[in-house]
């Protein structure tokens, strides 16, 4: 337990620097496909590269807005409430990348 907060900086860090050619390649890609259509767009998401990139993507990113919305919380809620909103963060990050995770399989293998 004492290097909680140790790990959790570095695993902050980690995250964004993962994030960033994450994040240049998702606005090229958006930038490429302005005026495209949707058939266009579902396409270039179906190839599998940048299909896991995407997912990839989502979740380091949701996975990075849980360690900060966690440090928000240890920092900031001192009351009963704390264990109530550690667990719903835990269950919306979850719920994100499921979620992503599903709509990628569907436009990848299943549309």
């Amino acid at each position: 337990m004492a290097h909680k907060g140790t790990s959790a900086f570095i695993m902050q860090r980690a995250t964004a620097a993962v994030l960033i050619p994450l994040a240049i390649w998702f606005l090229v890609a958006v930038v490429s496909h302005l005026g495209a259509d949707y058939e266009a767009a579902r396409a270039w998401l179906a190839r599998p590269l940048n299909a896991g990139l995407m997912a990839l993507f989502v979740i380091i990113g949701a996975w990075h807005m849980r360690i900060g919305f966690e440090e928000i919380i240890a920092d900031y809620i001192h009351s009963s409430v704390r264990k109530t909103l550690s667990a719903l963060n835990w269950l919306i990050t979850i719920s994100i990348i499921a979620g992503v995770l599903w709509a990628v399989y569907n436009i990848s293998f299943a549309g």
